[in-house]
């Protein structure tokens, strides 16, 4: 039987790659991006190129919760089962940013998305054979920790530690998952792809989009290498049972210590729970 994976930010960058490959090996997929037309276009291309017409589109915008809760209730009408479920939508935001929401961008996006998506959609991941749940992070997590005091990072914002402290928390978040659902069968893991030619960091302006593109004529990997961890967690026999792992060119790592601290761990998670049902969309 096929199984069934749900991406997120799959129209662009690594999430269109590990679209592209997953296809390739005969999955279900459904695409979340936030643009329909581009998203419909994109799906076209991978029917096209791979033969694999179990592929579907899901519109959300992802850094806003309400957009999220009607992306979880298409696809629980669409799918019986999700056997494995990419959390890779991210972005960098130079300048503060708020959501209608009220959450800071990057915190929402980053943080928040991984988070719903997850919650919402694990009694359907559940029933994969196991389910995997994969959190594309990064090593920008390194030389960051959490201020509890302010979670969002609203007081003295600055983008690239915004970005660090968003990519900390989705490891924080994938250890207290493993820990917290163990009994569920589910594998929880996270990964660091590297750092990708893509469109990251494109819609920023001025000297943060001209810093991140000449950054990436100097230093950056190419969409097949950066894809292919999310590839390998998602599809390989290798990793059949193992969670609660960070990743990195398709091996187990250590993560930063901060990353490590299970008090933090459930704070931030007990912390998001409270943001979520502050909102009252469910």
């Amino acid at each position: 039987m096929k199984k069934t994976c749900l991406i997120t930010g799959a129209t662009d960058g690594i999430g269109k790659q590990t679209a592209l490959e997953l296809a390739m090996q005969g999955f279900n997929l459904g695409l979340v991006g936030r643009n329909s037309e581009k998203g419909a276009s994109v799906v076209s291309e991978l029917i096209h190129d791979t033969g694999n017409n179990s592929i579907r589109f899901h519109y959300a915008d992802l850094s806003i919760m309400k957009s999220v809760q009607n992306l979880v209730d298409e696809i629980k009408k669409t799918y019986e089962t999700i056997d494995v479920l990419v959390n890779n939508a991210g972005a960098y935001f130079s300048n503060l940013k708020m959501t209608d929401e009220g959450f800071e961008k990057t915190f929402a996006l980053n943080h928040l998305s991984y988070f719903y998506l997850t919650t919402y959609l694990l009694e359907i991941v559940k029933h994969g054979n196991p389910g995997r749940i994969i959190n594309v992070s990064s090593t920008a997590h390194k030389n960051t920790e959490l201020d509890f005091e302010d979670i969002q990072g609203i007081n003295y914002y600055k983008g690239w530690p915004a970005y660090g402290r968003s990519k900390l928390m989705n490891i924080m978040f994938t250890y207290e998952c493993h820990r917290r659902f163990s009994d569920s069968g589910v594998t929880f893991n996270c990964l660091h792809p590297g750092f990708v030619d893509s469109s990251f960091g494109n819609n920023n302006l001025g000297f943060a989009k001209n810093s991140i593109k000449i950054a990436k004529k100097l230093f950056a990997i190419d969409l097949v290498k950066g894809a292919k961890t999310s590839i390998y967690l998602s599809s390989s026999d290798d990793v059949a049972g193992i969670s609660g792992k960070y990743f990195d060119k398709c091996k187990a790592v250590q993560s930063s210590k901060a990353s490590y601290i299970e008090g933090d761990q459930k704070k931030l998670l007990e912390a998001t729970e409270e943001l979520i049902n502050s909102l009252q969309i469910n």
